[in-house]
């Protein structure tokens, strides 16, 4: 049996004269999960019918509990998550029916749907399979749904595009498969890698199971449901509040919007200028509702785009090619809300921001919408460890979030497992089978290429974005930004007392990467998290690898052939009894502009020293520079005339170039510009925390 929570229900209702999607009236069906899952207001309350989410899927079964972190990957952080035989026994059990043999890979007792499913191709090259799945509902000895697996569910067989689709090298369907009184999935091969994530009903919620008759009843609807997410409608229709004009640096401006119960349905950013990718981090959305701010976030993890303006359409968010972002998240708010835009760059920035607001019902259920971010660089790959997205306290449902992550080597970054608690779990009810898996695709070494979907999307990697796609299906180059986001229709998470989401940090490479991460979740006005606004690590973007941002200079140093040596800079301020020393020898030095380094040796947390830079323009100038990286240096923070640029870790296993590091655009001060370096930090990793630099190239501001 399961747990019954029980939820008292004040009052209810919603916009206009729709049904309130899964009350207490409602026998849930396919018809009415396909309604819900178009409701949009409905995700913006705690389910009347109240429900957790749960997931089967393949991950290793040796990971029982957390352990401390190991620089080999066993117990909690081994990641070989599949079946290629038998024996690896990563699924629930074999069984004999009707003289065949079954892989059962999901089981639920009671009343439940499944929301989701996810299974990748077995060859990197080809989306085929033999292999037969069969769902068995309510305990029957037949199957209601029985096929090639990836026929029934990569959206050119049974469920229809985009209910069903072939992502990057996977089949994802988000049909909705409910059952009255139990449901168990089996495949007649030993299943690869596999997730099934279901809703787990309370017992006394009514369900009509899945048959075909219902499922051919509904092709109506189910085309209707399919048009209706390729085709998302913004809200027209209410009170429009804007805000326009330009935002110097650190400014913030704010808009209050309509007074009284209602719900913010429409919400459009759109910047003058996307040449600078940094800007969607750097330029801040904020938004408070009753009094509480809800909303910190930058604009790119807001809308789900990430670094750099990279067009993607969902069906909550829309990211268009002009530059124009928009939300159809709901939220609603009882007496106030306000929206303000916060820009942190080092650049005055044009901005318009337009919200609309529409009528909304408040009841017990309606919930808070909060938007928020975390960022850290550098991300350290050893020992494995796991990263929180985020830890939620109180009441809630978690609706989705956009990961972007930085990628220093080639080699694949993503496969870490994503573990979430409900309500104080010892063990994640939620065990997942990679990151990319948790962002419906496979095989992310080479699946390198843009696709986006209703629910979810990768809108930039490596190089590619869609509006430069992948030409090469055989390159295998993770190196650089990837850009992954997911949003929550029928796979929501609700919890009525905790929420915790980590992500396994998992790379094939001894590495430090960068994380970011926007989430999104509903919540009553009591209900807190440990996401905190981060101004100061906004400006920590981490660099582009130098074969990226100058693949044909990457190892010669001819990138800086104007710059000038920091060891023919005037030194204004160093760190007591040091001395910095001239290096000319060295593995990295041919690298190097002019194969020499300036080392400060004995600098610890907390030193710094300042030089001297003529300035070369009368207007603003882009100051770009290039360290050394190697297993002595800490990490430093670089700042121009007084003001904090870029924070970069110069620990490497050995010594390089750490390739163009830019520090932005800077107007001289009396024909100078003071460069400061301090020791903010050091790596676990590094034997030291000196500091090793090459050289500084000013130029023409873009």
């Amino acid at each position: 049996m399961k747990l019954t929570r029980i939820v008292i229900a004040l009052g209810a209702g919603v916009l206009g004269a729709l049904p309130i999607v899964g009350s207490a009236a409602e026998e849930v069906s396919i018809s009415s999960l396909l309604r819900e899952m178009l409701d949009r207001d409905q995700v913006a309350r705690f389910p009347t019918q109240d429900f957790r989410l749960k997931q089967d899927s393949s991950y290793n079964r040796v990971s029982v509990a957390p352990e401390p972190p190991k620089n080999e990957p066993t117990g909690w952080f081994a990641n070989n998550d599949y079946n290629t035989k038998p024996e690896h026994g990563r699924f629930i059990r074999i069984e004999k029916n009707q003289g065949r043999e079954e892989f059962v890979l999901m089981e639920d007792e009671g009343p439940g749907a499944i929301v989701r499913t996810w299974m990748p191709w077995r060859k990197q090259t080809s989306g085929t399979t033999n292999a037969i799945l069969r769902i068995y509902v309510d305990g029957h000895p037949e199957p209601v749904i029985e096929g090639n697996q990836f026929e029934l569910f990569q959206g050119k067989g049974l469920v229809p595009f985009p209910l069903a689709h072939e992502s990057l090298r996977s089949a994802v369907s988000f049909f909705p498969i409910p059952y009255a009184k139990g449901c168990k999935v089996t495949v007649s091969e030993c299943p690869f890698f596999f997730q099934f994530t279901y809703r787990e009903y309370d017992d006394e919620v009514p369900v009509k199971s899945f048959t075909m008759d219902d499922f051919e009843a509904a092709r109506p609807l189910i085309d209707e449901t399919c048009k209706s997410l390729l085709n998302p409608q913004d809200a027209t229709e209410g009170k429009t509040f804007e805000l326009f004009g330009t935002l110097a640096p650190n400014e913030e401006r704010k808009v209050s919007m309509a007074e009284g119960v209602a719900a913010v349905r429409a919400l459009s950013v759109k910047l003058a200028d996307y040449s600078d990718p940094e800007i969607t981090r750097k330029v801040v959305l904020k938004m408070s509702f009753d009094g509480k701010e809800t909303v910190w976030c930058p604009i790119g993890d807001f809308f789900g785009c990430g670094i750099g303006l990279n067009p993607m359409q969902g069906w909550f968010r829309t990211v268009a090619e002009d530059g124009t972002m928009r939300s159809r998240w709901v939220m609603p708010y009882q007496k106030n809300a306000t929206m303000s835009i916060l820009n942190l760059s080092e650049k005055p920035v044009d901005v318009e921001a337009r919200a609309i607001t529409g009528e909304w019902t408040w009841s017990s259920e309606s919930l808070y919408f909060h938007a928020q971010w975390r960022g850290q660089y550098p991300v350290p790959t050893r020992p494995f460890s796991d990263w929180n997205y985020v830890t939620i306290k109180g009441r809630g449902v978690y609706v989705g979030d956009t990961l972007t992550i930085m990628n220093p080597v080639e080699k694949w970054w993503g496969e870490g497992d994503e573990r979430i608690y409900i309500d104080g779990e010892d063990f994640p009810s939620i065990f997942g089978t990679g990151t990319e898996d948790y962002y419906a695709y496979s095989w992310g070494g080479r699946s390198t290429d843009f696709y986006e979907h209703p629910f979810h999307a990768q809108p930039f990697c490596h190089k590619y974005n869609k509006l430069n796609r992948k030409t090469d299906s055989n390159e295998r180059n993770t190196m650089g930004f990837s850009v992954e986001t997911r949003s929550r229709a029928l796979d929501t998470m609700p919890f009525g007392s905790s929420l915790q989401l980590d992500m396994e940090v998992w790379s094939g490479s001894d590495c430090e990467m960068g994380y970011q991460v926007g989430v999104y979740w509903y919540g009553d006005a009591e209900t807190t998290s440990n996401r905190k606004p981060e101004p100061s690590e906004i400006p920590n973007v981490p660099e582009l690898p130098a074969a990226l941002t100058h693949p044909e200079t990457a190892t010669k140093g001819q990138a800086f052939d104007d710059a000038v040596g920091f060891e023919k800079l005037k030194v204004l301020s160093k760190p007591e009894g040091s001395k910095p020393e001239l290096m000319s020898k060295g593995p990295a030095n041919k690298q190097l502009h002019d194969q020499n380094l300036l080392l400060i040796r004995g600098a610890k947390v907390g030193d710094a020293i300042e030089f001297e830079l003529p300035s070369q323009l009368p207007s603003a100038e882009r100051l770009t520079l290039q360290a050394v990286q190697s297993f002595d240096l800490g990490v430093v923070q670089f700042s121009v005339n007084g003001k904090p640029s870029k924070k970069v870790d110069l620990f490497s296993p050995k010594p390089r170039a750490s390739g163009p590091i830019i520090l932005g655009d800077f107007e001289g001060v009396d024909g100078v510009h003071t460069i400061r370096v301090e020791v903010v930090g050091k790596n676990p990793k590094s034997r030291d925390t000196f500091i090793a630099l090459d050289c500084i190239l000013s130029g023409s501001a873009e």
